[in-house]
């Protein structure tokens, strides 16, 4: 696997993607993560088949398997897991830690797609529907560019490579997945181990919305900002969400009632 970094037995941590991306938006988190002893896995997101009448959620729970079966194969898959979603890949992320309660130990959520969906005004349907199908450069670095704070060459240049390299079939089905959402947000969260949230600039995935509607659903998450970035902080400021990333997985190790091992000194 291609984005990813082996650990020594410390445990694992999962990099699930959101709309339209691909796990190479995690490379420049995971070469930075310095917290030693950790696996890296970042995620494709593939097509999932569809059997049987449209359900709600059906599609996420597609996605959230082919994230399960990453660390079925893993030889370390019966160690820590710390799950980590952005965007659509928040409501992944969620459906992971809560069907692995037995392995997992932290969830990061970045810029979150509430679980229960995101009901897009007539507008942003429109917008997002012309998105999904239409793969030429112009419109995908217009629609990359609309949520982003710092749009230099290289935030630019990996968004809009993750855009064109998604299938036409999987960004529709994408789209439908993340705004219908999944019924288990309607409802408080089954997830008990430490939530982190990051936060940013982002008007679409907002702090407002964060702080009222992901939040609350949470029995034990906290709020970090990461400033000069929009909907995609891991993208835009990297080093900023590793530090954050650093501090959450070596705070976990640090809990006695967590089933990890003492972190080694860094150095």
């Amino acid at each position: 696997m291609k984005h990813c970094r082996d650990g020594d037995g410390m445990g694992t941590v999962v990099f699930i993607p959101g709309y339209q991306d691909t796990a190479a938006l995690w490379d420049e988190v995971i070469d930075r993560l310095p917290t030693p002893g950790w696996c890296a896995r970042a995620v494709n997101l593939r097509h999932v088949d569809d059997a049987g009448p449209p359900r709600r959620g059906a599609i996420l729970e597609g996605y959230r398997d082919q994230v399960l079966e990453v660390l079925y194969i893993n030889p370390t898959a019966q160690s820590p897991v710390v799950v980590v979603g952005q965007s659509m890949g928040a409501q992944v992320a969620e459906l992971v830690a809560a069907a692995r309660p037995d392995i997992a130990v932290g969830l990061a959520l970045i810029s979150p797609v509430p679980l229960a969906g995101y009901r897009l005004t007539p507008e942003q349907a429109a917008r997002f529907g012309h998105a999904a199908h239409d793969r030429t450069v112009d419109s995908a670095v217009a629609n990359r560019r609309a949520l982003l704070v710092n749009d230099s060459a290289r935030v630019m240049q990996t968004l809009v490579g993750a855009t064109l390299s998604t299938p036409t079939v999987v960004a529709a089905q994408e789209l439908d997945a993340w705004t219908a959402g999944h019924p288990l947000g309607d409802q408080p969260s089954a997830v008990r181990p430490p939530v982190l949230l990051i936060d940013s600039e982002d008007t679409f995935s907002s702090a407002e919305l964060i702080r009222d509607v992901v939040a609350p659903r949470f029995t034990d998450a906290r709020t970090v900002n990461v400033s000069g970035a929009g909907h995609w902080p891991h993208v835009e400021q990297p080093a900023a969400v590793t530090k954050i990333l650093d501090n959450f997985l070596t705070s976990l190790a640090r809990q006695p009632q967590r089933p990890l091992p003492n972190p080694r000194p860094k150095g």
